[in-house]
């Protein structure tokens, strides 16, 4: 038996193949861009690794994905498909936030925020799983990469136009990186995912706070902030009380040292009694074990199809 477990992000998607309860290397593809069809999108990432692997058939098929905002749509067209295909005979969709509390806190309660391209919390404990969040790039994700990436531009562009708020180390950063800011808005406008290039300015932004410039620090403290509402609100949905468990995870919690300041001040007035915990795996762990957990704790964030 062959099995899929897919982590779809902004970024990029990240898959692995389990034969016969053992995992092979993994492997990353392009991840899901809005305003595409997510459906269409787990196909073809499935196709796509089957091929690589030269697989011709994939018995379970489960996905962990950004972009559903908790909302998941029926999944029995991708099945069929799937099973036209490559023999598939079960898919399970969980939203990101799901398979993110999964692969860090297993089914054990407590609040768990995965911080990269975008920003979602989810707390679960006697009132069951509250999400936050995780609204997508429009209308939230605040203290997200995409978020940091956005403040740090802005700073730039500011910087370039004399505007308060700039910021010339990072003005410097946006010229290294993409050439003249003159082009950038263009350059920006013609990416076929601006989010992602916006996203990957947060590295600069933090390598700049490292340097000592004080706006690219503030931008990251007060995204240590969001994160701290993140939790807090997580835990209040979940009836967690002010002592949760917490986990970070995601490529934001590489950067404790900028995080911090922010974070530590707000929980203090927020949530004084929780405390930090470490992930016991990743969100593509939370993937796989989708397929062997009981999701009705998460419902209605989870959607499962079988062919009999």
């Amino acid at each position: 038996m062959v099995d899929l477990a897919i982590d779809i992000g902004q970024t990029q998607a990240r898959i692995r193949a389990v034969h016969d309860g053992s995992p092979d290397p993994e492997l990353e593809v392009d991840g899901f861009a809005y305003g595409s069809n997510l459906l269409d999108s787990i196909a073809r990432i499935v196709a796509e690794c089957a091929e690589k692997l030269g697989l011709d058939r994939v018995d379970a098929v489960a996905v962990g994905s950004t972009g559903l905002h908790g909302r998941l749509p029926a999944v029995d067209g991708v099945l069929n498909r799937l099973h036209r295909t490559l023999g598939t005979t079960s898919i399970v969709l969980a939203d990101d936030a799901v398979t993110a509390y999964l692969g860090a806190r297993g089914d054990q309660d407590g609040v768990v925020v995965a911080a990269g391209t975008g920003m979602v919390g989810l707390g679960l404990g006697p009132a069951g799983a509250a999400r936050v969040d995780g609204v997508g790039y429009l209308i939230g994700d605040e203290g997200s990469g995409w978020w940091i990436g956005r403040q740090g531009l802005v700073a730039a562009l500011s910087a370039a136009d004399g505007r308060p708020n700039g910021s010339a180390a990072l003005l410097d950063r946006l010229q290294d990186r993409f050439g003249a800011v003159a082009d950038f808005p263009g350059t920006l406008a013609a990416e076929p995912s601006p989010v992602a290039v916006v996203a990957s300015f947060a590295k600069d932004v933090a390598d700049a706070a490292r340097e000592g410039d004080a706006m690219a620090a503030s931008i990251w403290r007060e995204a240590g902030e969001h994160i701290a509402g993140v939790i807090a609100a997580a835990a209040s949905g979940g009836g967690l009380g002010d002592d949760p468990q917490w986990t970070l995870i995601g490529r934001l919690s590489r950067a404790d040292d900028l995080l911090q300041p922010g974070l530590d001040a707000r929980l203090a007035s927020l949530v004084p009694l929780g405390s930090r915990m470490p992930p016991v795996g990743g969100p593509l762990d939370g993937v796989s074990r989708l397929l062997h957990v009981d999701t009705a704790r998460f419902a209605p964030m989870v959607r499962l199809s079988r062919i009999r």
